[in-house]
């Protein structure tokens, strides 16, 4: 009958309608797990990039507080060899001063030593530029 046909046309419909839901809640259901291993692949990546990054940082360090202990150690060794010269001309300036202050005798006895004390050859130190180059920051801070 008519109706029979209507019903089955009906029936036929919630298949195809059920087939189709059934088959968008398996692709919603594929796609909240293909973004769920997509986000755990992302974080593993940028895992293994901080873990680089934080490699990098600690090889750059290191390599500055070596350059900072060398040229440490340089600057070390030239301002004590200043120092010795400083006091070796402090010495020098008090002899020849307690020379010209000593009485006639011991000047004209001392006369000699005391002006070659006096104009003896002291290499001025460049007070503008040490011994020893300062670091190379634009190496440690280059391509960060």
């Amino acid at each position: 009958t008519e109706l029979s046909a209507a019903l089955k046309t009906l029936q036929d419909k919630q298949k195809i309608f059920t087939d189709c839901k059934r088959s968008w809640d398996q692709t919603a259901e594929h796609i909240k797990t293909q973004a769920q291993n997509t986000e755990r692949q992302i974080k593993e990546e940028f895992e293994k990039l901080h873990q680089f990054l934080r490699d990098e940082e600690a090889a750059r360090v290191k390599a500055l507080r070596e350059e900072e202990e060398q040229k440490s150690q340089v600057m070390k060794k030239e301002i004590e060899k200043m120092s010795r010269e400083l006091e070796a001309l402090s010495d020098t300036i008090r002899v020849v001063e307690e020379q010209m202050e000593a009485e006639d005798v011991s000047l004209i006895r001392n006369y000699k030593a005391t002006v070659e004390r006096a104009q003896q050859k002291v290499q001025d130190p460049d007070p503008e530029k040490p011994s020893v180059e300062l670091l190379h920051v634009a190496k440690y801070l280059s391509k960060v």
